[in-house]
């Protein structure tokens, strides 16, 4: 089993978005997933109340929890890979999220501003010695701006994975549904650029 937390100081960065777009990359793969919706907007239990039955992502599980001893006991779900989803204020609740975790992931938008805003989030999954990543989101190829932030976050002392979220319609119109590009739309771009990162991710947890 492998826990893996998605966290940011900085709310609106692509947390849920990433949460949901590798639980069905992972399950449609064949494994089985859960996703633990520690943010109390709750994002990801919405999505699962938008499911229909019949979805191909309906035997992935999504758990409402606020507590950190119900953080803690995601070590006892049965599942290959457990997916915490945290808020961006609760810091008992990231703390126990970054303890109970294999290893860390960092969504961050193509922005000097959400780059340095994220500096405290690295520091705090590099201080508590969990192999710590940053995957850029809403990122636009062929921009100045999507170049300045690959270029700056060379600088941190996290891994930065090469494959970044894009922004693509797909994206929105398929989690309202309680689905994901890599489900409703496969085959497109935004399932191919799923995919992409999702390989990145792959071979990040291999090495850590």
């Amino acid at each position: 089993m492998k826990v893996i937390t998605l966290m940011n100081q900085k709310g609106g960065v692509g947390k849920t978005t990433l949460a949901l777009s590798l639980a069905a990359r992972w399950h449609l793969m064949g494994h089985s997933v859960s996703i633990v919706d520690a943010d109390p907007q709750r994002a990801s239990v919405f999505w699962k109340q938008q499911q229909d039955a019949a979805s191909k992502l309906a035997e992935i599980d999504v758990y409402a929890v606020k507590l950190p001893t119900e953080i803690r006991a995601c070590r006892n779900l049965k599942s290959d890979y457990v997916i915490i989803d945290t808020p961006g204020t609760d810091k008992m609740t990231v703390r126990a999220a970054v303890n109970v975790s294999d290893a860390l992931l960092i969504p961050v938008q193509p922005s000097s501003l959400d780059v340095q805003a994220s500096a405290p989030t690295v520091q705090t999954a590099l201080a508590a010695g969990k192999p710590t990543a940053y995957v850029v989101n809403r990122f636009v190829s062929h921009t100045a701006l999507g170049k300045d932030v690959m270029q700056s976050l060379q600088d941190t002392p996290a891994t930065v994975l090469r494959k970044a979220m894009g922004q693509y319609q797909a994206f929105p119109r398929s989690v309202g549904m309680g689905e994901t590009p890599t489900s409703l739309y496969a085959g497109g771009a935004a399932a191919r650029n799923i995919e992409a990162v999702g390989q990145a991710v792959d071979a990040w947890l291999e090495e850590v």
